[in-house]
């Protein structure tokens, strides 16, 4: 048992009391302080843009596909997109728990699979998580003494907002009328001229020179065919010459031949007769002289003469075959030379028919040289100028690729990496000015460089800049936060910062127009003020009831030391103090010290009958351990109901849920651990003083009691209709988000007519801060021009016609902001502008949307158009409306050019093509890339003196740059493309990927969000709308309805779960229903509270019901469970009820007390942000004030009307019921 442990081992107890301490300071000083609990928005945004799109254009080809795999999703709840010119936003509201993250990437996904079904203009998609960090956390104004705007600029550009990025947890910090300087390449036409006539005047003379070359050559041509032609002749002469001599000498040879085989064939007949002649001779001559006969002389000689004949014969023929194989060889050679004639007979017609075709077609190389001659001239003078090489874009481009440098990657040598780095940035105006653009092989020009055609120089942007502080021209600087950083601690940082930076610079000024740091701790450290305030009166009213020091000292350490075990509790759960966790707290206070008043009271009771001190902290804390945990758990289980709510009531109810039951968890352990030790050391006197007045009050109780009990009927009639009655007025009153919170800021916001300028806007800003700054409570005023300024989300309109006001109230002024934000609405309503002032800019009203939102959802847009203008009227003629609008008026003049893609394609020309070149004309100016002198960074801009401005006339004969089959061309814009005029909506919306429009208006400050939106549901629901169109009523009033809906539920299971609890706790169905008849009672309190303050039901406000039905009940049970333990003892019903009421009322009204004066500080609004709760703690108090004095007689008589039968006892033992 955990009080008996305790009372043994006190110090035990004190070691555990001190770590409670100790850990709960080391907590408190840890946690991070914010407004607000921390709220995961689960939106994100996916932005597209699309450069010359229409809206309807950027509907159909970017938003809607987008919106179809988008919605595919997980966890998808809503989405919503705006169609504007040139870019698509798409909105993804996700159910509350869905894994962000792991969203982003699916979503990622989902894109990638519709990237290649846009067209090629289309700009990749951006994803954005939407999230209230996006905010600026602080905005301040900086000036210096003696400096004008552009020494200023430089001196917090370059100091001052490096300074402040360095701190731990700013995330950006960002300049709105800074002076910026840039570098500006203005192209100069007369420089271009004058090139262009040197240019012209080479041209003439190259012309003329080609034309005589053209000349030249053709006459060339002319003699060359001459000479060819006789040369054809003389070269067919020869070769008939040789021909014939070849043919002659070769008759000739074979003449010869022909003769000398003819004498070698009868020589060689000749010559065999002779031999065989001889032969015979020989023959005869041998055969005598074998026989011995002697040759004749005459045979001899016959011989000799054969002989001589025979050699002479061969020595012929020998001849004769010489001559013959000079002959055959000559015979050969003059074949050859045949063979050869013909070779060059057929060499000689090939190269004639060669120098024939050569001479063909030099013929016609001229010819078609002198046409392109003709056609060159023509180019050469169309083209004679630098107009169409050195433009804008082209300049732009080669400025970019030329300031380049980037690392191309490493090369390693002996295990040593080098850096291979390309390129080289412009680092001085010299190198710009020098750059070379051009050569021209031209006399007297040659390389072209920029400060040829064009003016270098530096320009700032003064002349768009307007911010001003107290009409003076100034900058603000806006800072953003990490979004895990604490607000509090983050401006803490900054606020010191500026500290330092103004020893440092004795002429510089800051003035903070906005501070969310230091309205958390003016908000944070009121609430705390109050939370000690209601402690201190919660002791008082013990010490008055209990008129004893020893037990009040008891129940008033168990305040602290609970609520330093709540913080603990708190960090350890990642609860962080803001002023939702901390009214948590505050409530608790009071209800901190109920569990230790019943344990010290019994402890009390149980001393005065002789019991020991120690025992009877022992035994009486164990009798009174169940009813106490009952109760406790009966009042944290309230809460239980949040984990079925969604959106913003979850986020934020679950810090005061978390906090209330630390609260009574860390109060159920003290009261069960350290009130037991202390009693049981320091009660030794029991004797319980006398209290005349507080006798007197019970005695006139008891009375009224017993008459009560005699008229029940009566009693529960007045009952009954004053619930009815208050129930009636609270709601007549309306409903309300979030109470109004008095603020030392306000924001105002300027929008001028649409036929305004740019200056109009900023002399009409002058004159609505001269009109502010006299009055009295504005401290400080700081204006910029840009629509929502530094404040917008996602962007704002940021128009030039638009300008946002930051005001700085007085710490000590006579009115509240609301009070001087109707001030500057009344002498600002005759204006021609419309003027919006938001006294709240702190609170949480942006989260619920802002007045009456109207939402027509339908597929024509004519249609739309229509609807809206009825739904506008019925607005105006609805009381209590301002700033009605529909979106029409901004629909503005537009003048679109539809370009024909298959007519732009014929000259190479895209759709983006042609927009960048209408752009360009437009605007003038193109940014081409960043340069750094000195090291300041500037961009360059360049610029072209145009000869003409364009107009609506004049761009329909605005010629366009094309480029065909490798060919320069112009073509008129309006031969590729429709021009037409035409009034179109600046952007079309979707809900649910269905096309729709908003009707909004703001509610005045004499009248009440959800009353006003009851008319207008009244007058609406009689408008007759076409087929297929529907109406929805969004805005404030939507989120009132949906953030009630969600704690009438919370509120509805809470009493279910509570009875189930004193089911489990009386073991009865009836005595929990007696106890659970004090929750309509208190919320008559609750309701009657909020009529006599004139506080509108609001979130806050159905806060203080929550809580009530969990802390009411107490009472009631103490009172039935008193009762029914009295009646067991054999007391008779009616002397019971009695009795109860008059041994109950001072534990009921100590702890009905303490929770009342513990909230009385925050119910009466004391100190900035006390008021965000008031309306709660002032709830619970009227609630808690009249539920305790019913009880006190309603319940005595419930009990009395249902408990008709006497209460019997069983008890059960092992094997016998008796």
């Amino acid at each position: 048992m955990l009080s008996k442990f305790s009372v043994k081992k006190p110090m035990t107890v004190i070691v555990g009391v001190v770590l409670v301490i100790i850990l709960g300071i080391i907590s408190f000083t840890s946690m991070t302080t914010d407004l607000l609990p921390s709220i995961d928005l689960p939106y994100v945004a996916v932005i597209t843009a699309y450069p010359g799109a229409s809206p309807e254009k950027v509907e159909l080809t970017v938003t809607k596909p987008l919106e179809q795999v988008l919605s595919t999703t997980s966890g998808v709840e809503e989405i919503n997109s705006i169609s504007s010119e040139n870019s698509s936003m798409v909105i993804i509201q996700f159910t509350q728990g869905t894994n962000m993250e792991s969203a982003m990437i699916e979503m990622n996904g989902n894109i990638d699979m519709v990237k290649s079904q846009l067209d090629d203009e289309v700009g990749t998609p951006m994803l954005i998580k939407i999230n209230p960090d996006m905010l600026p956390i602080v905005v301040a104004s900086v000036d210096f003494d003696g400096k004008d705007i552009t020494e200023t600029s430089k001196k917090v550009t370059e100091e001052i907002i490096p300074e402040f990025e360095r701190l731990d947890g700013v995330a950006s910090v960002s300049g709105t009328g800074i002076i910026e300087e840039s570098l500006q390449i203005s192209l100069k036409q007369e420089k271009i001229d004058k090139l262009n006539n040197r240019i012209l005047k080479s041209i003439d003379g190259k012309l003329s020179q080609t034309k005589a070359e053209l000349d030249k050559a053709e006459k060339a041509l002319q003699d060359g065919k001459v000479k060819f032609n006789e040369e054809s002749d003389k070269q067919k002469e020869k070769l008939l010459e040789g021909s014939m001599s070849l043919s002659s000498g070769k008759s000739q040879v074979e003449q010869g031949l022909k003769l000398l085989i003819q004498g070698q064939e009868g020589l060689e007949k000749k010559r065999d007769e002779i031999k065989k002649e001889k032969e015979n001779l020989e023959k005869v001559i041998e055969e005598q002289i074998k026989a011995g006969e002697e040759t004749s002389a005459e045979e001899k000689l016959k011989l000799t003469q054969l002989s001589i004949t025979l050699e002479a014969t061969n020595k012929s023929i020998e001849e004769i075959l010489k001559q013959k194989k000079e002959l055959e060889k000559k015979l050969s050679e003059i074949i050859g030379g045949e063979k050869q004639l013909e070779a060059g007979k057929a060499t000689l017609n090939s190269e004639l028919a060669k120098a024939q075709l050569q001479l063909e077609e030099s013929e016609e190389a001229i010819k078609k040289g002198k046409e392109e001659f003709k056609i060159a001239e023509e180019n050469a003078y169309k083209k004679a100028g630098l107009d169409g090489v050195i433009s804008q874009s082209s300049l732009s481009s080669i400025l970019a690729a030329e300031n380049f440098s980037m690392p191309a990657g490493y090369i390693t040598e002996n295990k040593h990496e080098y850096l291979v780095k390309v390129g080289d940035q412009f680092s001085n105006i010299d190198e710009i000015e020098n750059l070379e653009l051009i050569t021209l092989d031209i006399d007297g020009i040659g390389t072209v460089k920029l400060k040829d055609v064009a003016d270098i120089g530096f320009i700032n942007n003064s002349h768009d800049m307007y911010a001003k502080i107290n009409s003076n021209d100034g900058i603000l600087l806006s800072f953003q936060k990490q979004s895990t950083a604490s607000t509090a601690e983050v401006s803490h940082d900054i606020n010191k910062t500026i500290e330092k930076l103004l020893k440092e610079n004795p002429d510089m000024h800051i003035n903070q127009l906005s501070d969310q740091g230091m309205y958390i701790d003016i908000v944070i450290n009121s609430v705390l003020n109050n939370l000690i305030l209601g402690g201190i009166l919660a002791i008082v009213i013990l010490l008055v009831f209990l008129r004893d020091i020893k037990p009040t000292f008891i129940i008033a350490m168990s305040i602290p030391v609970s609520l330093l075990f709540a913080i603990g509790l708190m960090y350890f759960s990642g609860v962080t103090m803001n002023v939702i966790s901390l009214a948590g707290l505050a409530l608790g206070v009071g209800m901190l010290v109920d569990n230790s008043i019943v344990v010290i009271e019994n402890i009390y009771r149980l001393r005065s009958e002789g019991m020991s001190s120690a025992k009877a902290a022992v035994y009486g804390s164990a009798q009174v351990s169940g009813a106490i945990f009952a109760s406790t758990l009966t009042t944290i289980c309230v809460f239980l109901p949040i984990v079925f709510t969604q959106g913003i009531s979850r986020q934020l109810f679950t810090d005061m849920g978390l906090t209330i039951a630390y609260s009574l968890i860390a109060s159920l352990i003290i009261a069960l651990t350290l009130v037991p030790t202390m009693s049981s050391t320091m009660l030794t006197n029991t004797k319980e003083k006398p209290h005349k007045l507080f006798d007197k009050i019970v005695g006139i109780y008891v009375k009224l009691l017993d008459k009560a009990l005699n008229h029940k009927i009566i009693i529960i009639g007045l009952v009954v209709v004053l619930l009815i009655s208050s129930a009636y007025s609270a709601f007549s009153m309306g409903t309300a988000f979030m109470p109004e919170v008095d603020s030392n800021e306000i924001m105002v916001s300027i929008e001028m007519p649409k036929e305004s300028t740019t200056i109009d806007a900023r002399e009409m800003s002058n004159k609505v801060m001269d009109i502010i700054l006299t009055i009295p409570d504005v401290k400080t005023l700081g204006a910029i021009q840009g629509g929502n300024g530094s404040m917008g989300l996602l962007g704002g309109n940021g128009s030039n016609k638009a300008v946002s006001m930051y005001i700085i109230l007085k710490d000590e002024r006579s009115n509240t902001s609301q009070q001087v934000a109707t001030s500057i609405d009344e002498k600002t309503k005759d204006l021609n502008c419309d003027i919006t002032v938001n006294s709240s800019n702190m609170d949480m009203s942006a989260m619920g949307g802002s007045g009456i939102e109207i939402l027509v959802k339908g597929n024509d847009l004519d249609k739309l158009k229509e609807i809206a203008t009825d739904l506008t009227g019925i607005l105006e003629n609805t009381e209590g409306t301002i700033d009605i609008s529909n979106g029409l008026k901004d629909a503005s003049e537009e003048t679109r050019i539809t370009v024909d893609k298959n007519k732009a394609l014929k000259y190479g020309l895209t759709v983006a093509q042609v927009y960048q070149q209408v752009a360009t004309a437009i605007k003038n100016e193109t940014k081409s890339t960043n340069i750094t002198i000195n090291s300041n960074e500037y961009p360059v801009i360049v610029v072209t003196e145009s000869k003409e401005e364009l107009t609506r006339e004049t761009l329909k004969e605005y010629t366009i740059k094309a480029t065909v089959n490798g060919e320069e061309k112009e073509v008129s814009l309006k031969d590729i493309s429709t021009i037409s005029e035409d009034q179109a909506l600046a952007s079309i919306n979707h809900k649910n990927q269905v096309r729709s429009m908003s009707v909004t208006a703001g509610i005045d400050n004499e009248h009440n969000i959800g009353l006003v939106s009851r008319d207008v549901e009244s007058k609406i629901s009689s408008y007759k709308l076409p087929e297929g169109y529907t109406i929805d009523i969004t805005g404030e009033s939507e989120t009132i309805n949906e953030t009630l809906g969600d704690l009438i539920k919370m509120i509805s299971l809470a009493i279910v779960l509570i009875y189930l609890i004193m089911v489990a706790q009386f073991q009865s169905l009836l005595s929990p229903l007696i106890v659970m008849i004090t929750i309509p009672l208190a919320f008559t309190g609750g309701l009657l509270a909020l009529v006599i303050t004139g506080f509108e039901i609001s979130m806050i406000s159905m806060l203080g019901f929550l809580v009530l039905a969990g802390i009411v009940v107490n009472n009631g049970i103490v009172f039935v469970d008193y009762v029914n333990q009295l009646r067991l003892q054999g007391v008779d019903k009616r002397s019971a009820l009695i009795e109860t009421g008059k041994a109950r009322i001072r534990p009921i009204l100590m702890t009905a007390l303490t929770t009342i004066l513990g909230l009385s500080t925050l119910a009466m609004g004391i100190g900035m942000g006390a008021d965000m709760i008031q309306p709660m703690a002032i709830v619970t108090i009227g609630g808690l004030t009249y539920a305790t004095l019913l009880t006190l007689f309603i319940v005595p008589i419930i009990y009395d009307i249902l408990h008709r039968k006497a209460l019997v006892v069983v008890e059960v033992e092992e094997g016998k019921n008796v």
